[in-house]
């Protein structure tokens, strides 16, 4: 049996940090809320967002709605090393200075609470919840696929 990506369907959402001056994000499909005030993100070690997560011991995640199509092929096809992907995508912070889209569905500003690593390239961080807010009442949420987004 091929295992594919795209078997199990995951919610687009961009996870994003500061620290020192700089800002960096990247869309991720593999996040979820593990308990009423925790999520859970897996990042490849590939991904400058993801020392930035660890320097800064936080990370705001922004879930995007299907009309957030740009936004996710913006963060997810560039890398912050060589992009500001924040250049055209305003945002804003809440307590723990990380960056929440202003145009998102949903936001959560966690703090780190807990890194595992996972045998090969990826680590788990455990973040608990700081503040959200759910900007869009109603919205059907962009879903990851293996080749695109529907």
């Amino acid at each position: 049996m091929e295992l594919r990506h795209d078997m199990l369907t995951h919610g687009v959402n961009i996870v994003a940090a500061a620290h020192e001056g700089k800002v960096m994000g990247l869309a991720v499909a593999w996040a979820t809320q593990i308990a009423t005030n925790r999520i859970l993100i897996c990042v490849g070690k590939q991904s400058a967002t993801r020392d930035l997560i660890l320097e800064s011991g936080a990370f705001g995640l922004s879930l995007l709605a299907r009309q957030h199509l740009d936004i996710a092929r913006s963060f997810g096809l560039q890398s912050s090393r060589n992009v500001d992907k924040f250049k055209d995508a305003p945002y804003h912070t809440y307590q723990t200075g990380s960056p929440l889209l202003d145009d998102c569905a949903t936001w959560f500003d966690c703090r780190v609470e807990d890194v595992f690593d996972v045998e090969g390239d990826e680590k788990l961080i455990v973040g608990r919840i700081i503040g959200m807010e759910s900007v869009m009442t109603e919205f059907k949420p962009l879903i990851y696929r293996q080749d695109d987004y529907e």
